[in-house]
């Protein structure tokens, strides 16, 4: 199995020499046994190792996991990182499922982990079988073919090497190599849906069809590979997000349905709203195009919605926000509305402008087609030092006030964020001994 899995890391470029790896360790099967590959593979690469375990305050036991894991490490030599979170009370207060809740909790853990030890990759022990309930749980709740592609080996900073390993691969691994686990006492608790799918409804399958777990994954992947290709074909041309709305011309409801829904998923994605979408949204936006009357809409996860105008369906998200523009890039002033101005220099002789604290960048690692705009929802920025943030989860850091977030201006291409306006540079563009040229920014707010 450890050649297999050292194998999948390198076929996917997950980690390098150097890199300083994070580990989400619970106690359990997988994560343990993770971790100790990770940490013998860390002695031959060159990389650094950091388990980070997260207490959900869900179990009887979690307190006494927390020290299992704190003592593996110890006796092993690896750096342990612990965060300590209330998920039934952050569900409660939210109004969400405990799963939703301990899921956000322990990812805005990880993100604290990578902001605080510099981590630039960070390890998740999902394996095949997860992978197989994950597309069927997926295909239960109605979902698209990029819903079927289950979870990704790679995204962004998190990677999955065990994603492509069986589980009885991963116990037979433990019993010969004598690492030790913890038992979650909530694994055997159906009243979850994950739970419900492993313990009940895999059985039964299994039963039937011993490489059901397999052929499911194995499907997840055709699917990835085929709505890859599909969407590739979409002409996503006036499709254009204007503020909080996205609009899409009626005729192009007309176009077959396989072209339909992925420009319906475009403009959602467009708006940062593609989280809890299933097909029967899809489904009823398509519907409100063919027989809605003018005016009508329909109800979108996060409250947002979907509307009926004239020769439009308009996607809009029920927030108030600045109106969407983008500006390019350019030596001179420019003028952002709802922001102020932004001037730009270019210079060799920059060093004084970073002793005087203003914003520098090396024009040469600046991409061309870099934008101004305000910030939107999928937005990631690399810190100066190493460790890749949603921004808004750096702007809270950075303590910006959430009445200016909004209103910021960020030169970003896509979601790559490379300035965020008065704050901060991104990593990918400072510069270095190897500068010549550099734009220096400055920013004044109306």
């Amino acid at each position: 199995m450890e050649s297999k899995v050292i194998q999948y890391i390198t076929d996917h470029k997950m980690i390098s020499s150097g890199d300083r790896v994070g580990v989400a360790v619970s106690g359990g099967e997988d994560s343990m046994a993770l971790l100790t590959l990770l940490h013998n593979l860390s002695q031959q690469t060159n990389f650094t190792v950091f388990a980070v375990h997260v207490n959900h305050k869900i179990r009887k036991n979690a307190n006494s996991d927390a020290r299992f894991v704190k003592k593996y490490c110890d006796e092993n030599g690896i750096e342990f990182v612990k965060y300590t979170v209330d998920a039934p009370e952050y569900s409660s207060a939210n109004k969400i499922g405990l799963e939703v809740a301990a899921r956000e909790l322990r990812y805005q853990c990880f993100e604290k982990a990578t902001a605080k030890y510099k981590l630039n990759k960070f390890a998740l022990a999902h394996h095949l079988n997860d992978q197989a309930e994950t597309v069927l749980m997926h295909l239960f709740r109605g979902c698209s073919l990029e819903g079927a592609s289950g979870m990704m080996p790679t995204r962004g900073i998190y990677i999955r090497p065990f994603l492509e390993t069986k589980k009885s691969d991963i116990i037979a691994y433990n019993y010969r190599n004598s690492i030790p686990h913890v038992e979650d006492e909530t694994n055997d608790d159906n009243m979850y849906h994950r739970n419900y799918i492993r313990n009940i409804i895999m059985p039964e399958i299994t039963r039937e069809w011993r490489g059901a777990a397999e052929n499911l994954a194995s499907f997840g992947k055709i699917a990835l590979r085929d709505n890859k290709f599909i969407t590739d074909q979409c002409d996503m041309n006036g499709i254009v997000r204007d503020g909080n709305v996205v609009r899409i011309p009626l005729n192009r409801f007309y176009m077959p349905d396989a072209i339909v829904t992925r420009i319906i998923y475009h403009g959602l994605s467009l708006l940062g709203l593609r989280i809890d979408v299933e097909i029967k949204h899809i489904n009823a936006i398509m519907a409100l195009s063919a027989d809605g009357l003018n005016g009508e809409k329909v109800s979108l996860p996060h409250n947002a919605y979907a509307v009926k105008e004239y020769e439009y369906i308009s996607l809009v998200r029920s927030e108030t926000r600045p109106e969407f523009k983008e500006y390019s890039f350019r030596v001179g002033k420019t003028l952002v509305e709802g922001f102020g101005t932004i001037s730009v220099t270019k210079t060799i002789s920059y060093k004084l402008a970073i002793q005087r604290g203003l914003c520098v960048v090396d024009a040469d690692k600046l991409p061309r087609k870099a934008k101004w705009r305000f910030r939107l929802d999928g937005d990631m920025f690399e810190k100066i030092g190493g460790g890749t943030k949603k921004l808004n989860s750096y702007l809270t850091d950075k303590k910006v006030p959430a009445r200016l977030r909004p209103t910021t201006p960020v030169l970003a291409l896509d979601h790559e964020v490379y300035v965020v306006g008065g704050v901060a540079i991104s990593e990918k563009v400072k510069t270095d001994r190897d500068t010549v040229d550099a734009y220096v920014l400055e920013f004044i707010r109306q």
